[in-house]
């Protein structure tokens, strides 16, 4: 008995000296999420979906210090960048940056973000882009860069006609989706374009994979007026209104009928269906 009681302590001792792979404690670092907007850096839908995405990951916020709605993915080039510190209502750090939201992407992942972020959420934007109204969507050109860069990314709006209590429930809606971009990842040069509508009775009825829907959203117009100089000036002037009906199976259709639209979206726009046709032209 003492003998087996010996080889017992023996064999303790050999496994807490024995070298253990240091993988075993390293912490897992952690998943960082670069979140931007093209409405500015004080919208409410930035903060709502800040503080939501705190249950995944570490949220870095850093968006264009003014409105830049319909800037599409325009970027600044040849004019100064200043940057501002501030806190958002809800008490998270903030980044203001004096430009459009492709190059605060672009700045905030050179400059700031350090390492990389894992994932680049933009919104919620405070109206829909749906359709053909993507291509000139801040929203979407911030997630677009990102995508340029490498980097998972996800466009999020919602309607302007939903009431502020929905911020709450879409920051939901684009956790979850977050959650699948993180555990599952993204195609490389993709990015998800996702829409949410004002929450029906009863609560969304899930999510549906679409395509864009072959129109915009809303009416754009122009007033023609005379400045105090004489010159003639244009205000632009946006109306979001319902769609033409558009086929089920696209982003219209399935917020009109109270699903999650999440579009997948690339960067290569090479149209190859034309490519026989202008093979045989310019030959």
């Amino acid at each position: 008995m003492h003998k087996l009681r010996t080889l017992l302590v023996l064999l303790v001792a050999i496994c807490l000296l024995a070298p253990i792979d240091a993988q075993q404690f390293r912490q897992v670092p952690p998943y960082r999420i670069l979140v931007t907007n093209d409405d500015g850096v004080r919208e409410p839908g930035l903060a709502a979906v800040a503080q939501a995405l705190q249950v995944i990951g570490t949220p870095i916020v850093v968006a264009p210090m003014e409105n830049q709605t319909g800037k599409g993915h325009s970027i600044v080039v040849g004019d100064p960048v200043f940057r501002y510190d501030l806190k958002l209502p809800n008490g998270l750090p903030a980044i203001g940056l004096t430009t459009t939201p492709a190059s605060t992407v672009s700045i905030a992942i050179r400059n700031i973000v350090m390492p990389r972020p894992d994932l680049v959420v933009s919104g919620v934007n405070t109206q829909y882009n749906l359709g053909f109204s993507t291509h000139v969507s801040g929203t979407a050109g911030a997630a677009r860069e990102a995508a340029r860069h490498g980097i998972p990314a996800i466009a999020a709006s919602m309607s302007g006609a939903a009431y502020p209590r929905d911020l709450v429930y879409a920051a939901e809606e684009v956790v979850w989706v977050a959650r699948r971009v993180k555990q599952y990842g993204l195609p490389p040069n993709t990015f998800l374009n996702v829409n949410i509508p004002p929450l029906p009775p009863g609560g969304y009825k899930g999510y549906m994979i679409s395509r864009q829907g072959h129109t915009r959203t809303g009416a754009e117009s122009f007033v023609e007026m005379k400045h105090p100089s004489g010159r003639t000036i244009y205000w632009d002037v946006y109306d979001e209104q319902k769609s033409p009906q558009q086929p089920e199976g696209t982003d219209f259709w399935a917020v009109e009928n109270g699903y999650v639209s999440v579009t997948p979206m690339r960067l290569d726009e090479t149209d190859t269906s034309q490519f026989e046709t202008l093979n045989q032209i310019f030959k």
